[in-house]
């Protein structure tokens, strides 16, 4: 694939226009160099993680809340 048809490509991609706080972009710009990746590379990295924290975390509360319940159940027995 020609450098030409990597950017034709790109036109084809969602694009969104993000405001940040200052201070954000050079922090992200000193992560991205940290990391080998662009800014946006970076930013789509991030992105992504937050969403698979945001899942584990999720069944991370699911199995939290089936522990006490089961530490709940055997506690009564025992009393």
């Amino acid at each position: 694939m020609s450098e030409q048809d990597n950017k034709a490509d790109s036109h084809l991609l969602d694009k969104f226009v993000l405001r940040m706080p200052d201070g954000l972009r050079p922090s992200i710009n000193t992560q991205a160099k940290a990391n080998h990746r662009s800014m946006n590379g970076e930013m789509i990295f991030r992105l992504e993680r937050s969403l698979q924290f945001e899942e584990l975390y999720n069944n991370q509360r699911r199995l939290n809340a089936i522990l006490l319940q089961r530490i709940e159940e055997l506690e009564a027995r025992t009393c």
